[in-house]
Protein backbone atom coordinates (compact mmCIF):
# COMPACT_ATOMS: atom_id res chain seq x y z
CA UNK A 1 0.00 0.00 0.00
CA UNK A 2 3.00 2.38 0.76
CA UNK A 3 4.28 2.02 -2.58
CA UNK A 4 0.66 3.07 -3.90
CA UNK A 5 1.41 6.41 -1.99
CA UNK A 6 -0.69 5.40 1.57
CA UNK A 7 0.20 5.82 4.59
CA UNK A 8 0.40 4.82 7.89
CA UNK A 9 -1.25 6.47 10.84
CA UNK A 10 -1.62 5.95 14.79
CA UNK A 11 -3.96 8.65 15.24
CA UNK A 12 -6.23 10.09 12.83
CA UNK A 13 -8.49 12.74 12.52
CA UNK A 14 -12.26 12.55 11.67
CA UNK A 15 -13.15 13.65 8.11
CA UNK A 16 -11.93 11.02 5.91
CA UNK A 17 -13.75 10.22 2.93
CA UNK A 18 -13.46 6.37 2.99
CA UNK A 19 -11.46 3.94 5.19
CA UNK A 20 -10.40 0.41 4.97
CA UNK A 21 -9.89 -1.32 8.40
CA UNK A 22 -7.88 -4.83 8.22
CA UNK A 23 -6.69 -5.12 11.63
CA UNK A 24 -8.60 -7.63 13.80
CA UNK A 25 -10.46 -5.18 15.77
CA UNK A 26 -12.32 -3.81 13.30
CA UNK A 27 -13.26 -0.69 16.08
CA UNK A 28 -11.91 2.50 15.52
CA UNK A 29 -12.44 3.17 11.44
CA UNK A 30 -15.79 3.77 11.63
CA UNK A 31 -15.50 6.92 13.98
CA UNK A 32 -12.95 8.96 11.60
CA UNK A 33 -15.34 8.64 8.24
CA UNK A 34 -17.09 12.01 7.48
CA UNK A 35 -20.63 12.12 7.37
CA UNK A 36 -21.49 10.20 4.07
CA UNK A 37 -18.60 8.71 3.76
CA UNK A 38 -17.74 4.74 3.40
CA UNK A 39 -15.96 2.55 5.68
CA UNK A 40 -14.77 -1.33 4.41
CA UNK A 41 -13.98 -3.89 6.64
CA UNK A 42 -12.37 -7.68 6.55
CA UNK A 43 -14.76 -9.06 9.77
CA UNK A 44 -18.08 -9.99 9.64
CA UNK A 45 -18.69 -10.83 12.62
CA UNK A 46 -17.29 -7.00 13.64
CA UNK A 47 -19.23 -4.88 11.23
CA UNK A 48 -20.11 -1.67 13.08
CA UNK A 49 -23.37 -0.63 12.25
CA UNK A 50 -23.97 2.10 9.94
CA UNK A 51 -24.57 5.47 11.22
CA UNK A 52 -24.26 9.43 10.00
CA UNK A 53 -24.52 7.99 6.52
CA UNK A 54 -21.72 6.41 6.12
CA UNK A 55 -21.51 3.24 3.83
CA UNK A 56 -20.36 -0.07 5.69
CA UNK A 57 -18.92 -2.89 3.56
CA UNK A 58 -17.57 -6.26 4.49
CA UNK A 59 -15.73 -7.66 2.21
CA UNK A 60 -15.54 -11.58 1.81
CA UNK A 61 -13.46 -13.77 0.40
CA UNK A 62 -14.06 -17.34 -0.47
CA UNK A 63 -11.05 -19.93 -1.66
CA UNK A 64 -10.17 -20.17 -5.46
CA UNK A 65 -7.03 -22.53 -6.10
CA UNK A 66 -5.86 -20.81 -9.37
CA UNK A 67 -5.63 -17.38 -7.74
CA UNK A 68 -4.40 -19.06 -4.60
CA UNK A 69 -1.48 -20.82 -6.49
CA UNK A 70 -0.74 -17.05 -8.18
CA UNK A 71 -0.61 -15.62 -4.92
CA UNK A 72 1.65 -18.51 -3.62
CA UNK A 73 4.32 -17.70 -7.23
CA UNK A 74 4.14 -14.01 -6.61
CA UNK A 75 5.29 -14.49 -2.98
CA UNK A 76 7.49 -16.65 -3.26
CA UNK A 77 9.11 -14.79 -5.92
CA UNK A 78 8.96 -11.82 -3.82
CA UNK A 79 6.47 -9.45 -5.85
CA UNK A 80 4.30 -10.26 -3.30
CA UNK A 81 5.18 -8.97 0.20
CA UNK A 82 4.61 -10.91 3.19
CA UNK A 83 5.14 -9.94 6.65
CA UNK A 84 5.35 -13.03 9.28
CA UNK A 85 5.02 -12.79 13.33
CA UNK A 86 5.91 -16.24 13.75
CA UNK A 87 5.68 -20.05 12.37
CA UNK A 88 4.17 -22.10 15.23
CA UNK A 89 3.41 -25.93 15.25
CA UNK A 90 0.36 -26.71 14.23
CA UNK A 91 -1.03 -28.04 17.19
CA UNK A 92 -0.36 -24.22 18.82
CA UNK A 93 -3.10 -22.86 16.43
CA UNK A 94 -5.49 -22.10 19.52
CA UNK A 95 -3.00 -19.98 20.92
CA UNK A 96 -2.29 -18.49 17.67
CA UNK A 97 -5.99 -17.66 17.42
CA UNK A 98 -5.87 -15.81 20.96
CA UNK A 99 -3.26 -13.47 20.27
CA UNK A 100 -4.83 -12.59 17.33
CA UNK A 101 -7.92 -11.81 19.16
CA UNK A 102 -6.10 -9.97 21.64
CA UNK A 103 -4.45 -7.68 18.79
CA UNK A 104 -0.88 -6.11 19.01
CA UNK A 105 0.85 -8.63 16.59
CA UNK A 106 2.52 -7.26 13.24
CA UNK A 107 2.43 -9.94 10.54
CA UNK A 108 0.33 -12.81 10.42
CA UNK A 109 1.26 -16.58 12.33
CA UNK A 110 1.96 -19.42 10.05
CA UNK A 111 0.57 -22.71 10.97
CA UNK A 112 3.02 -25.75 10.30
CA UNK A 113 1.63 -29.11 10.19
CA UNK A 114 3.82 -31.60 11.43
CA UNK A 115 4.35 -34.56 9.02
Amino acid sequence: MRGLGAAFLTHAERGWDAVVDTTSQQGWGLAVVRDGGAFVGVRPNLAPEAEHGITVHVLMLHSDGPQLRELLTRAESGLLPTRVHAVLPLAEAPDAHRAVAKGGTRGRYVLQPSF
